[in-house]
């Protein structure tokens, strides 16, 4: 991604190229493929990141009112680890768990595990499904259903890959995410 940043406009000028070269009609498929993927990625990365930003606030909530220190640094932590589906969950208990320990003892520690249990299950069964299903127009059931087979077969990748790619198969099969209309009109 460095190397992308670095060469953004030359790359977009090189890539271009292919347009006029003999590949052309095969280059204008793919630019309209990956523009359709690309819009339906966005809108799951933004939920994301709402998604995310909802889980540090509640997080910072319950670590406040258990009187944790440091509480800017850790939402930070949960933030960001919070943008990694499931995995980001079990990446923050170890912090979480270390400092609830050494401010509580064992029992801080359960209260810890509980309060991130009952978070990532709101987390997992109500904000991802609302949210993903909002950004995508579907329907909160096969938003659900998409993201439970999507991360039982690909694990993480699922969870991160499988909207995208269940709308992308829509709208190359033609199917209408919205009443009446397409995702391009």
């Amino acid at each position: 991604s460095l190397f992308f940043l670095l060469e953004k406009e030359r790359i977009i000028s090189f890539t271009n190229r292919f347009k006029y070269s003999k590949i052309g009609p095969f280059y204008d498929e793919l630019e309209y493929f990956g523009k359709k993927f690309a819009r339906t990625f966005g809108k799951v990365i933004e939920a994301q990141f709402i998604i995310a930003t909802i889980n540090m606030a509640i997080t910072v909530a319950f670590l406040w009112i258990m009187g944790f220190p440091q509480l800017f640094g850790l939402g930070i932590l949960i933030f960001f680890l919070g943008l990694i589906p499931v995995a980001g969950v079990i990446i923050s208990l170890f912090p979480l768990c270390f400092i609830a320990y050494s401010i509580g003892g064992v029992m801080k520690v359960v209260y810890v595990l509980m309060m991130i249990a009952v978070v990532h299950a709101l987390e997992a069964y109500v904000l991802n499904p609302k949210l993903m299903s909002s950004k995508t127009n579907l329907p909160v059931f096969y938003t659900f259903i998409v993201l439970i087979f999507s991360e039982h077969f690909f694990g993480v990748w699922g969870l991160i890959l499988g909207i995208p790619v269940f709308v992308f198969i829509l709208d190359v099969l033609g199917v209408k995410t919205v009443q009446g209309k397409q995702d391009d009109e």
